[in-house]
């Protein structure tokens, strides 16, 4: 009887520690959601927009070297904007526009070294569209 009673205590806790467990983000990661916006696109419209630019960089033909090293520039200065409007940041809507401003220079800098005067332009050309995007969804003048 008494084996059958540790036994069901055992279980018993058991399953609450795993019950208790079941959260897995760090504290760190509860304080960043919580800090974290709505952001400026639905999921659809950044679907679209990545599908978008992803046809547009394919009709640069950069080799497999250049697209890794194109795509970790673009997609390292997209994470930085995406976090420009958090919470904790505390922005207002003219220091994101400067902001954003800024990465897009740096990020254009970036570039201009690693792409050739005719892959750079398309770059411009296309990131220019998403640049313009951003502008019309938080009312700034171009």
């Amino acid at each position: 009887m008494k084996k059958f009673t540790f036994l069901c205590l055992a279980v018993l806790f058991a399953n609450i520690s795993f019950v208790f467990s079941q959260n897995t983000m760090t504290e760190k990661q509860i304080r960043r959601q919580a800090a974290k916006v709505d952001t400026v696109y639905t999921v659809q419209e950044r679907a679209n927009i990545e599908l978008w630019f992803n046809d547009r960089v394919n009709e640069m033909n950069l080799s497999k070297e250049k697209r890794e090293a194109y795509d970790t520039i673009v997609y390292s200065h997209i994470f930085e904007m995406s976090r420009l409007n958090d919470k904790d940041k505390n922005y207002t809507i003219d220091e994101i526009h400067t902001k954003f401003d800024a990465i897009v220079d740096n990020m254009n800098s970036e570039l201009k070294v690693l792409l050739t005067n005719d892959q750079y332009i398309n770059h411009l050309e296309n990131f220019g569209q998403i640049v313009r995007s951003v502008y019309h969804k938080y009312g700034w003048e171009d």
